[in-house]
Order: structure tokens, then C-alpha cells, then sequence
């Protein structure tokens, strides 16, 4: 069974799951992660299934059918559910797990959130370019500032430095390269990109820090981290 493509975002929804536990106070699912035991949301965790053939499949959309094993959205968490054969226990089965798990997980991540940004750039919450991020960060519209990991620091630094002078000021990623930027929003020469408030802030900003937990999403020495 492989990946379906994480194109939409998901409503996350039960499906059949084994481990069903309710939902918090917030009326948010939550699920019990089989590596630490809590019960935490399903927004901050990954969900896999087993395929008939008895491989790991992750579920980063939370749409695939079948019983789900969650486990944090960290890195760690999932190299110690996999060296402890957690994922077989909790299955009652033997489970198998594609070496390249790890890093397959961190690649769905990155996609899914590249995704939303072509998503948002279609219903007009997405600003690119330098002047027009550097406007809409100054008058509060600018929800999230994605800048180009490989940009010119130069405008970058201007940005950054308006992103600090406002009292509510937006977060910021600088996880995607110029080409990564690019190809999601279906234009040329990506490096300065503003999602504005609106209906996908919240998504992508659940959707970023789950990215997190596998990677930093700001470069070192870039002086700002993201709150998302």
C-alpha cells in the first residue's frame, strides 16, 4: 500500500480505528500515541496503518481506512517506536517497516505544506514578492511570512526586521527553497511569500508544526522563530 497524494487538506475524521478516545474539551479528536501512552490530539501526531502485507504505511492526510497506530509528530519519537518494535505490539502483528520510513515521513510533511500554500495562492490568500510581503506585513495582513531558504539575505533582513516591529507580528518559515516555492505556487522566482489571516492560517500553521518536530524551520542565523 503506498502514500496517497496529500493534496487537500483533511478533516480529521475516525476511521475506524481501534484506539478511538473521544475528543478534548475543544471538541478536537484525540488519540493515544503508542510511544509515550498519552492522549493527546491528533493534530500533533502521525497516523500509519498496515497494509495486508503487513507494511507501515504512514497516513499523513488521516484518510486512509484500516486501524490507526498514531505516534508525536517528532523524529525521535518515531526512530524509538521503530527501534522498539513498538508499531508490532501495538498491532498485534508482525509490522514491517521500510528502512526508509523516517524520511519518507519528513518528505510527505514537506509536500502536505506545500500543498496548502498552492491551495491558498488559488483563493487569493497567498502575497508574493518583495514589496507586496513587505506591505502586507506592515499593515497586520501577513499571517505567516515564507521566505526562500536560498533568497538574498539583503531582503530578506528587511523583511525579518519588519516582521519584529510589529506588536502582532507573523511567523516564519524559511523551510522551502526558491524552487520548492515555485513549483507550489505554480510561479517563477518564488524567494518573499506572505500567507495572509484567512481560512488556511490555521492548517498550515498545524501543519508546520508537525513539520517541526522533523526539522527547524528556520535557519540558523536567520534570528526569528516561528510560534506556529
Amino acid at each position: 500500500m503506498s502514500p496517497p497524494p496529500n493534496n487537500e487538506p483533511a478533516l480529521l475524521t475516525d476511521i475506524d480505528d481501534a484506539l478511538v478516545l473521544g475528543e478534548s474539551s475543544k471538541g478536537q479528536p484525540q488519540r493515544r500515541d503508542i510511544a509515550s501512552g498519552e492522549t493527546v490530539p491528533t493534530d500533533g501526531l502521525i497516523r500509519f496503518v498496515v497494509s495486508p502485507d503487513g507494511i507501515l504505511t504512514p497516513d499523513i492526510a488521516h484518510k486512509l481506512p484500516g486501524r490507526g497506530l498514531w505516534v508525536a509528530a517528532d523524529r525521535g519519537a518515531l526512530e524509538i517506536a521503530l527501534k522498539k518494535n513498538i508499531f508490532s505490539r501495538a498491532a498485534k502483528r508482525q509490522v514491517k517497516a521500510e528502512p526508509t520510513l523516517v524520511p519518507l515521513v519528513h518528505d510527505l510533511l514537506r509536500r502536505r505544506c506545500l500543498d496548502l500554500l498552492g491551495l491558498a495562492r488559488r483563493e487569493g490568500g497567498i502575497v508574493n514578492g518583495f514589496e507586496k510581503v513587505l506591505a502586507n506585513v506592515k499593515s497586520g495582513k501577513a499571517a505567516w511570512v515564507i521566505d526562500a531558504s536560498d533568497g538574498a539575505e539583503d531582503g530578506r533582513k528587511r523583511i525579518l526586521s519588519a516582521v519584529a516591529a510589529q506588536t502582532h507580528s507573523p511567523n516564519v518559515c524559511g523551510s522551502f527553497s526558491n524552487a520548492e516555492l515555485s513549483l507550489a505556487l505554480g510561479t517563477e522566482n518564488a524567494i518573499h511569500v506572505a500567507l495572509l489571516s484567512g481560512r488556511r492560517v490555521k492548517r498550515w500553521s498545524l501543519e508546520m508544526k508537525r513539520l517541526s518536530g522533523f526539522e527547524t524551520l528556520i535557519p540558523e542565523g536567520w534570528g526569528r522563530r516561528p510560534e506556529p
